[in-house]
């Protein structure tokens, strides 16, 4: 019974996303071009349908619309999952569509108890929890050209957060470390040290290699991720249940930063 009041709540905040991004607002500045990266089909088909003007181009299997999406200039793509496919989708926008930003949206397991499925996590930074060069000196996670933690955008975290605010204040949202890897996590040990050792709010497989890709590029990001699943074996995971609700609330929140 309550796992169907958290499904009917979740399905209802994602209505009511729906519903205000579509309301009158100040557009966003059009000579910007934004990148918007989503590693599953869910995670970018609601904003590939709203584009007008669109151009399709195919590059290392992955296709990428470009169009206008309430009257900016964006370039949508579903880059596939895991770090490899992400960190050549974020090159591919910056060097072949000269984007001027990227937008990460989809959806994460939670690290943190007070996080719960549903809720939103936007990144203060992000990192690759399954890169390790320690016999080499460096820390775990750390890597040699940009770092253990790589910052996302001050302007396009708080935009972000205001997105969630006025869309549906009835959602929660957090700020803090996305924790990246080649890793579905569904274990409560893995989940434990991914807390202990770098502290983050949510994991996920595409954000650091994307994070990584723009911070070299000094490229502007940031990760937006919805709760689908609690990252551990308890009879809570639901990733199956509710990861296509959680991605088409990201895409709302993205339609909205976009549009205001």
């Amino acid at each position: 019974m309550k796992k169907h009041m958290r499904i009917g709540r979740l399905l209802l905040a994602v209505l009511l996303l729906v519903l205000a991004f579509t309301g009158c607002g100040k557009k966003a500045d059009s000579s910007v071009k934004t990148g918007i990266i989503g590693a599953m089909d869910e995670e970018v088909a609601s904003l590939k349908a709203a584009l007008t003007g669109k151009k399709m181009t195919t590059v290392a299997g992955m296709e990428f619309c470009e169009g206008k999406l309430d009257g900016a200039d964006v370039v949508i793509v579903q880059c596939g999952i895991g770090k490899v496919n992400a960190g050549t989708c974020a090159q591919l926008l910056i060097n072949l569509f000269g984007v001027d930003r990227i937008i990460n949206t989809g959806v994460a397991g939670s690290l943190d108890a007070e996080i719960d499925i549903g809720d939103i996590v936007v990144s203060t930074d992000a990192v690759q929890h399954d890169f390790d060069l320690t016999p080499l000196g460096y820390a775990m996670g750390e890597l040699p050209d940009a770092g253990l933690a790589m910052a996302a955008d001050p302007e396009m975290r708080q935009s972000a957060v205001n997105a969630v605010k006025e869309c549906a204040p009835d959602i929660r949202v957090f700020e803090g470390r996305v924790c990246t890897g080649d890793q579905f996590i569904a274990s409560g040990e893995k989940k434990a040290y991914l807390v202990s050792t770098y502290g983050g709010k949510c994991c996920e497989m595409e954000g650091g290699a994307i994070a990584q890709v723009c911070t070299l590029n000094r490229i502007p990001f940031v990760i937006i991720r919805a709760i689908s699943d609690k990252a551990d074996d308890s009879e809570e995971m639901s990733y199956l249940e509710f990861e296509e609700a959680a991605a088409y609330r990201c895409a709302a929140i993205v339609r909205y930063m976009i549009a205001h």
